[in-house]
């Protein structure tokens, strides 16, 4: 599934991991956002670290 992640941590390590965790391409926009294809399996895991505050999850027209 093709998604925007807004970063709402500035915590570099909770970025890294979240990013190792699901395959999260490095860089972003000045807009602290990264575009990234989530398996669907995957979704409720990241759903988890959304209410924990670490990210926001945005649907965007590509």
């Amino acid at each position: 599934m093709r998604l925007t992640i807004y970063w709402s941590t500035k915590d570099e390590s909770i970025r890294a991991r979240i990013r190792k965790r699901f395959c999260i391409p490095c860089g972003m926009t000045v807009n602290k956002e990264t575009k990234a294809d989530i398996r669907d399996e995957d979704m409720e895991l990241l759903r988890e670290e959304e209410r924990r505050g670490f990210i926001q999850i945005r649907f965007k027209k590509r």
